[in-house]
């Protein structure tokens, strides 16, 4: 018996609920290996969004158990598809996944990579697999053998680390007054995470209980900076710090993407200000 902390497989993927892509995978996972314990993380990622499924994953690992498998699978089609991998991280997880990019936040994250297979040992696949839903006939029967302790040898070919596919984490720019930075998540809320830190904003002369100025989309409003959405009057708009201990544009009991028009990607800058709030 393997110990229960390593009975867990997490799961992320961009198959929705509106059809039974998810229930099969999981199908395959409990026929497989039924005593592994599966942790749903996202479903809804936007169809073939690789960057937005890897930032997801990389916010939440560290909220994830450890050791794990954790399945990812945002797998846009092409002609001659991406090779699955199994990547072995320095705390004991193994992320199972098309080698894209997918996961390489989230196990940089996760302590960096140690070890990588390819999944090229087919006879861990489901039969004749069908090359549009490599989720359910290689990735999830893989990742259920391995959730259930089969060693990562077992998988495949090794390959080497750096051959792996990473996809870049863009920095944001922080200067004398202001921090240039871009929407890299939009929740279900309606709030803008950005790929900056309160640190950043710190950088560059502002601090919490300022008011601060939002540059977006040609437009410039005085915003305060403040610990919680909660702290404005519903309605506004507010930057504050996250439960991810990152910077966030929040309105109270509304929407910021809708407010502001904004989505991933969007540029914004976040600059020192004097005189009352605003927006």
């Amino acid at each position: 018996m393997i110990p229960v902390a390593e009975q867990w497989l997490t799961f992320l993927s961009d198959f929705g609920f509106e059809d039974a892509f998810l229930g099969v995978c999981k199908g395959v996972i409990a026929r497989i290996a039924p005593q592994v314990r599966v942790l749903d993380v996202l479903h809804l990622v936007a169809a073939q969004d690789v960057a937005q499924g890897a930032s997801v994953l990389a916010s939440a690992i560290g909220y994830l158990p450890s050791p794990a498998v954790h399945l990812a699978v945002v797998d846009p089609f092409r002609a001659s598809p991406v090779r699955g991998v199994a990547v072995r991280t320095a705390d004991g997880s193994t992320f199972v996944s098309p080698d894209n990019g997918l996961t390489s936040q989230a196990w940089a994250a996760a302590g960096g990579a140690s070890e990588a297979v390819a999944l090229d040992n087919v006879s861990l696949w489901l039969p004749k697999p069908a090359r549009t839903f490599r989720g359910r006939d290689v990735f999830a029967p893989v990742a259920a053998r391995l959730a259930a302790g089969l060693a990562l040898a077992e998988v495949g070919n090794p390959v080497p680390l750096e051959q792996l596919e990473r996809l870049p984490v863009r920095p944001p720019t922080v200067d004398d007054d202001h921090v240039h930075g871009e929407v890299v998540q939009v929740d279900h809320f309606g709030n803008l995470t950005l790929n900056c830190c309160r640190a950043d904003l710190e950088a560059a002369g502002m601090a919490l209980g300022d008011t601060v100025e939002l540059r977006c989309g040609g437009r410039s409003l005085a915003v305060p900076f403040a610990v919680t959405y909660g702290e404005v009057s519903p309605g506004r708009l507010a930057v504050c710090e996250d439960s991810f201990r990152t910077i966030t544009l929040a309105v109270n009991q509304g929407s910021a993407a809708r407010s502001l028009r904004a989505g991933r990607g969007q540029p914004m800058v976040i600059a020192r200000r004097r005189g009352p709030a605003g927006g």
